[in-house]
């Protein structure tokens, strides 16, 4: 029987890659429990979904028309890996970045507190992102060329890069499973982008909760079809009084569709308790596009916030009655689902080590 090496993944005497962290929460609806809070609020925890998913699956990065020009380049850090995708020669090239600690010869302590901080350099994976950076930008001998690109992008580490419409994922992994059937099978369901004609920015909103309680949260509705082990939920909705549909993609894209606009949010965790989204809208557009989704998006996570902070403070003092208590059933579709998809990239912990790792490797 192979030995499941110990990769440190413990907090609070709980071993989070360990099946019995998950047990109750993988119960039967009706019965299974939420997530302990600690998959909310661990660096522990936050660790080991670098390890098991944001270098593993396939996350949406952005949309390609986001840098439309030769040379413009996209800054975006995947779980704590400081990446970018550039436009060469017509098509889009992924790659870690030249400075993945911002040139520091160690991390300063201050980025070691689980939350992503303003820096100089915004090239590293402890730092915060920058927007788009124009191909006008990166001259020879700029901050922006030394920090991502250096003066010889192609001896840095490549990242698989893939676009699907007017969406771009990346893949930090060795050799990635492809991706292609769950698109087309999320994107046909829901008929997203049927009418991609024009595109509005919703802009860059951050919100005060954990990215899977956002997710869950933003995807709210009622599941179509019986969710399966598939890596989407697809669920109807309404959206000021229209039908509406919505899908979430694991880990970090929901899609929703109404009044003949589909609306692409980009989830990002910039700390345990805070997730930037990255919103733009297609279709044939209404004047108050950008407006009306940023609204909807807003109240939704209004939502996520206020079980994010109950969540943080299940069996603290700042909530006494529930030291000691069972927790909560998870009565959300979306819930239950985000569940079953963590849990199961968490059991990759529980296998031996890559044979060509990357990012396996222990926690000390």
């Amino acid at each position: 029987m192979l030995h499941r090496p110990d990769l440190g993944f413990h907090d609070e005497g709980q071993d989070l890659a360990g099946a019995a962290f998950y047990a109750d929460a993988l119960l039967p609806v009706g019965k299974a429990r939420v997530l302990p809070p600690l998959a909310y609020r661990s660096i522990r925890f936050s660790l080991l979904e670098d390890e098991t998913i944001w270098t593993r699956d396939w996350v949406c990065v952005g949309c390609s028309d986001e840098i439309a020009n030769e040379g413009d380049v996209l800054p975006y850090t995947v779980g704590n890996h400081g990446i970018h995708v550039q436009r060469v020669d017509g098509a889009l090239k992924g790659r870690f970045n030249k400075a993945q600690h911002g040139g520091c010869r160690a991390i300063p302590l201050q980025c070691q507190t689980g939350k992503k901080t303003k820096c100089s350099f915004t090239s590293c994976g402890y730092s915060r992102d920058r927007g788009v950076i124009p191909a006008s930008e990166m001259g020879q001998a700029t901050p922006e060329m030394e920090q991502y690109l250096g003066l010889r992008p192609e001896r840095l580490l490549p990242v698989h890069v893939m676009s699907f419409g007017p969406l771009m994922f990346v893949n930090l992994d060795v050799e990635p499973p492809p991706i292609n059937g769950a698109l087309d099978a999320v994107v046909d369901a829901g008929q997203f982008f049927r009418d991609v004609t024009h595109r509005a920015d919703v802009g860059w909103l951050e919100f005060n909760a954990n990215w899977k309680l956002l997710g869950q949260h933003l995807a709210a509705g009622e599941p179509i079809g019986k969710p399966d082990s598939g890596d989407w939920l697809l669920s109807s909705n309404s959206i000021a009084g229209e039908p509406a549909v919505v899908a979430w993609l694991f880990p970090n894209l929901v899609l929703m569709r109404a009044r003949g606009e589909t609306c692409v949010v980009v989830m990002q965790p910039t700390a345990l308790g805070q997730t930037l989204c990255r919103g733009a809208v297609y279709g044939a557009l209404r004047d108050d596009a950008a407006e009306f989704w940023r609204a909807e998006i807003e109240w939704r996570a209004a939502k996520a916030v206020d079980e994010h902070l109950a969540t943080v403070r299940w069996g603290t003092g700042l909530r006494p009655e529930t030291v000691g208590a069972a927790l909560p059933l998870q009565l959300d579709a979306q819930g239950y689902w985000m569940q079953r998809m963590v849990a199961g990239r968490a059991a990759r912990a529980m296998e031996q080590p890559s044979p060509k790792p990357i990012y396996q490797h222990l926690r000390g």
